[in-house]
């Protein structure tokens, strides 16, 4: 195994998630036993590259952080999660406009050992919501939710949000006036109502999380749990957080377009188009990368 130095400490100021992110990833490096020169020649990325984005100089690709854990065995899908959750939060609040429920500043100082123990439970809930998604709910509202959700220090099961039934849920699908003139543009970097103005973004008005909305991977994570695809029912959610930023989605499910479940009835702010009323068969293949989701705010319709 090749020999390195020791790293040189990360930045001050770096966002909560992204330190934990760059954290992992020079543990694995170190613990794999690989210098730069070896990331080098067993990847696609430079010696240099490789450099700035472990010491935080640049941002690393999440492709990067797919072949390094590849070539060390990790796993993948739990690195991409980190990834998408602290690539959320080093935007900066102000893209989406000012707003009262803007999230408060990532850079605050923490007193001496607070770090490492937000750090341990961050992964904590990141791993739990990987392995066993939807069995319990995972505390990183107060860290990483769109407007800070309200989460105690104490560890709250997951981020407090409204309830909210599905018949109300579906009723809000039509706020975008979905399939229509004047439906809503699709724009990662625009927002409409106080939400994004993409998949996640539209899902979030949809159920009323906290504005913008959280991305699809920490949607998934965070706020829903999984189902069976022919358990799916109105407000349900299928995404796919998974991927370059062309084939990640979110469908707000709608009804089966007959009983043999071969295809679906969904609501869509879909890439190109903008708000979409649209028959999908999104996740029905095996080995889509899709999951179906129960947002844990949804309730059933009173009965009567």
């Amino acid at each position: 195994m090749s020999r390195s130095r020791p790293p040189t400490p990360l930045p001050d100021g770096l966002p909560e998630a992204v330190r934990t992110l760059l954290t992992e990833l020079r543990e694995l490096k170190e613990e794999s036993g690989y210098d730069l020169r070896a990331l080098e020649r067993k990847t696609h990325a430079s010696r240099s590259s490789w450099g700035r984005w472990l010491s935080g100089e640049t941002w690393i690709p999440v492709d990067a952080v797919g072949s390094l854990a590849d070539l060390c065995g990790a796993d993948r899908r739990r690195l991409e999660i980190l990834w998408e959750v602290a690539d959320q939060a080093r935007r900066p609040p102000s893209r989406m406009g000012s707003s009262s429920n803007a999230t408060p500043s990532h850079n605050t100082e923490l007193p001496h050992g607070a770090g490492r123990r937000r750090r341990l439970l961050f992964l904590g809930a990141v791993v739990g919501c990987t392995l066993v998604a939807g069995t319990a709910g995972v505390a990183l509202g107060a860290t990483l939710s769109s407007d800070g959700g309200a989460v105690s220090s104490a560890g709250a099961a997951r981020p407090q949000v409204a309830v909210i039934t599905r018949r109300e849920a579906m009723a809000r699908t039509r706020a975008w006036h979905p399939h229509a003139p004047n439906r809503v543009p699709y724009d990662q970097t625009a927002s409409y109502q106080g939400y994004r103005a993409d998949g996640s973004g539209y899902a979030s008005m949809v159920l009323g999380l906290p504005k913008p909305g959280p991305n699809s991977a920490l949607l998934e994570a965070s706020y829903c749990r999984h189902v069976r695809q022919s358990a799916l029912r109105p407000g349900d959610l299928v995404i796919k957080a998974s991927g370059g930023a062309d084939v990640r989605e979110v469908l707000i499910f709608e009804k089966w377009t007959s009983g043999r479940h071969t295809a679906y009835w969904a609501y869509q702010q879909r890439r190109g188009y903008g708000t979409d009323h649209l028959v999908s068969r999104e996740g029905l293949a095996p080995a889509s990368g899709h999951h179906g989701c129960r947002p844990y705010n949804l309730r059933e319709d009173p009965v009567g």
